[in-house]
């Protein structure tokens, strides 16, 4: 062995939860993790696959992400910021040639201590398990990243029984150091039977979990009996005594991926040390990945439509929920009110137009709800601005006794079709930068703020909590005022990363922060991260 493993021994593996370099950051001080793997990088940005992005199935979950990924650049730009970690950093890349495997690891080396060669994807055509089931063309890749590195690599290989300790075979043969086992088995179709349609926009993905755990086994024996390299065993370790049955198959570390669904960064750290040590306690309660049908009720509204389905959920304000159009992708959406849902949708895409068009009687498909949410503990100022609007009616029909003041602003009237029901419930000043309801301003021009002891909830676009944070913030301790953000959201479920912002996501430690966390905050109100992840100016389109 030309290297030493960490003492830790748990593994994230490629592509879970830490997608960017700032979650990555936050996770060098978790206990008993030994290895992060970062997404698998390419030669150029890739935005991946359009949502849905994941599903759940028989408790597992199938996936196709579509190798999103920031470009070698980019990511060199942001790692090196900060490289060296605690912990072993292992970088996976992808190429479609051996030529583009060994131009990326020539590239990356400086910031890593590990290479990982993503050799198994099993839905991105051109890419991973299109040329990791040839041993040929697998010698050959392991081969040219040889020429140009001495640091450790680790081919990460298909799950194909019967064939894989030849594969591992030919990438030690050709100067791997240790082996990656398994990736997703696949490509699977998973289709919704309500509609016949397959959930993934891309129809085909990779199924992960506990679904996977007895093929994963037999692989990982299989690799150990061709080779005798370091393994990273993965593929439904979901308990401590499943670390007992990959080592005794054979595996070195042990990679915990979809076992981490729905955990916030405080929940991460305690399970690391917990699952490390041994003791986990008890299973954590994930949240739900399946669709829930309801019909539509009621709907008003033009550029911004509201929904009332027939039906109700359990939430609390601030939390979200994503709706799937069959055939056309799904999104998430702040929850107007759980009893009975309603939803504020803002034409913008294909998806949000869509819905828009729905009528009476019409079917929609929910799944959640998702991220912490808000529950005032003292008197509420609530402020609100375009879409941002949702969780402000929440608040005020949920707790109307505490709401002191509400202060509510679009673009045009028509993005407030929530004003009048608004109006009901509490004192509301409202404006719209063209006049056509209330003042003509913005809402944080017609903030009338006076010293508070009370709360102040914000939501709306990114510029209008900034600013309204930071005139409240004269009247009131940070630690009182919440802002609920929005970003990039694929799977609201926290294993994609997608949604990051200074290292936590969105969709599991926020939507709702306060601002006492946000004002530290590098990324708050000056960047945000493309679909591909690259982390670019807030006002970038």
């Amino acid at each position: 062995m030309r290297f030493e493993l960490p003492k830790d021994r748990l593994v994230i593996p490629s592509g879970i939860v830490a997608s960017s370099p700032d979650i990555i950051k936050k996770l060098e001080d978790a206990e008993g993790l030994g290895v992060i793997t970062t997404k698998s990088i390419g030669v150029s940005e890739r935005d991946g696959y359009k949502e849905p992005i994941i599903a759940g199935i028989y408790g597992s979950l199938i996936n196709a992400v579509g190798l999103s990924n920031p470009g070698m650049d980019a990511h060199i730009n942001e790692i090196k910021s900060i490289y060296p970690l605690k912990k072993v950093l292992m970088t996976s890349i992808f190429g479609s040639t051996p030529e583009e495997f060994a131009s990326l690891a020539s590239r990356v080396e400086r910031y890593t201590d590990w290479l990982e060669l993503n050799l198994s994807c099993p839905h991105a055509k051109g890419y991973g398990a299109a040329i990791g089931t040839s041993p040929s063309i697998v010698k050959e890749v392991v081969s040219s990243v040889r020429e140009v590195t001495d640091i450790p690599i680790f081919a990460k290989l298909v799950p194909s029984l019967g064939s894989i300790g030849l594969i591992a075979r030919a990438a030690v043969d050709a100067g791997a150091d240790g082996i990656t086992a398994i990736n997703t088995v696949g490509p699977l179709k998973f289709i919704d039977e309500r509609t016949g349609v397959p959930i993934l926009s891309n129809i085909y993905g990779g199924l992960s979990g506990v679904a996977i755990k007895e093929i994963a086994l037999k692989c990982i024996m299989e690799v150990r009996e061709s080779v005798s390299v370091p393994i990273i065993g993965m593929g439904g370790i979901t308990d401590p005594s499943d670390i007992n049955a990959f080592s005794s198959a054979g595996a070195s570390l042990f990679g915990i991926g979809t076992a981490l669904i729905g955990m916030n960064t405080q929940e991460l750290m305690t399970f690391f040390k917990e699952f490390a040590s041994g003791t986990k306690k008890s299973a954590h309660l994930r949240p739900p990945l399946s669709y829930n049908e309801f019909h539509v009720k009621e709907a008003w509204g033009s550029s911004s439509r509201v929904l009332v389905l027939d039906g109700s959920i359990d939430a609390i304000p601030g939390q979200f929920v994503f709706l799937w159009m069959p055939g056309i992708g799904e999104k998430p959406f702040s929850l107007a009110l759980n009893d009975p849902i309603t939803l504020l949708i803002k034409k913008v895409g294909p998806v949000s137009s869509s819905l828009a068009s729905l009528r009476e009687g019409d079917a929609i498909l929910l799944r959640g709800p998702y991220g912490n949410g808000y529950i005032p503990k003292d008197h509420v100022t609530l402020v609100g601005g375009g879409s941002g609007v949702a969780p402000i009616h929440f608040i005020a029909k949920i707790f109307r006794e505490l709401v002191t003041s509400i202060f509510i602003g679009g673009k045009t009237a028509s993005d407030l079709p929530l004003c009048e029901e608004l109006c009901g419930l509490a004192d509301v000043k409202v404006s719209t930068e063209d006049g056509s309801l209330g003042a003509r301003s913005m809402v944080t021009d017609i903030l009338n703020l006076t010293e508070s002891n009370g709360e102040f909830f914000n939501c709306g676009p990114e510029p209008m909590l900034v600013r309204a944070a930071e005139m409240e913030s004269k009247v009131t301790s940070p630690e009182k005022i919440f802002c609920a953000l929005e970003r990039y959201t694929k799977c609201g479920v926290g294993i994609c990363g997608s949604c990051a912002i200074d290292g936590l996501r969105l969709c599991v430690d926020g939507p709702v922060f306060q601002y006492s966390t946000l004002k530290k905050s590098i990324d708050f109100g000056k960047y945000k991260r493309r679909p591909s992840g690259r982390r670019v100016p807030l006002n970038e389109s």
